[in-house]
């Protein structure tokens, strides 16, 4: 059964899950991407990758049976993806999880809904990754590994085992974490940094050994 899907958002990150759609259907016909929601007025009506963007966010409840999966993220607002979500105010099943045929998920991991998966993640046993989540390429989620709502872990990240990300919590391109390690809710780490202690909330990490970044505040979406 071929089923409608919208993605909302139309930047980067969206656009690489359109790609996640393309392939899957390549495999099997799936989803019938119908386009894309973004709130900037000067997008609308344009094309991304030959799919339109029909509108705001604000218009999603007028698609009645359609399926979204949200491709909104950004290291500067961490916990955007969960503003999106809530303001959109759909019941979970009208989210779908998207894996990428060329990632391998063990068959003793979970997914949340809303959730995607890019080409080449490695997600290891019982690794239990929440809703509304985005793994991208070349990413290792490793075993017994706890991701909250609304995580983001950025291409080539190592996620050791053990280890638990809050929701929120944002893990740059290339960073590792160490087993056991704890990433707050609505943390941010940095690109390439080495996590070897627990990350409080709302705090941006950077280096080897990764060390907060002081001065900075996280704005709220």
């Amino acid at each position: 059964m071929v089923e409608d899907l919208i993605i909302v958002g139309a930047g980067g990150s969206s656009r690489n899950i359109a790609w996640v759609v393309e392939d899957i259907n390549r495999v099997e016909p799936r989803w019938n991407l119908l386009g894309f929601l973004d709130d900037d007025p000067a997008k609308h009506g344009q094309t991304v990758h030959s799919y339109p963007i029909l509108g705001p966010v604000s218009s999603a409840s007028s698609y009645g049976g359609c399926r979204f999966v949200v491709g909104i993220a950004n290291h500067k607002y961490p916990l955007i993806r969960k503003a999106v979500v809530e303001r959109m105010g759909l019941e979970a099943e009208r989210f779908v999880t998207l894996v990428h045929p060329a990632a391998c998920v063990c068959p003793h991991a979970t997914l949340g809904a809303g959730t995607a998966i890019l080409p080449n993640v490695v997600v290891c046993s019982d690794a239990v990754i929440g809703n509304h989540v985005i793994v991208n390429s070349l990413s290792t989620v490793g075993h017994d590994v706890s991701i909250g709502d609304y995580a983001t872990i950025a291409p080539s990240t190592v996620v050791s085992g053990l280890s638990r990300l809050a929701p929120g919590a944002y893990l740059g391109a290339r960073s590792v974490l160490l087993p056991g390690v704890q990433v707050g809710e609505g943390a941010v780490v940095g690109i390439g940094a080495v996590v070897v202690k627990d990350v409080p909330p709302h705090t941006t990490v950077f280096g080897n050994p990764a060390r907060p970044l002081r001065g900075l505040k996280h704005v709220k979406p």
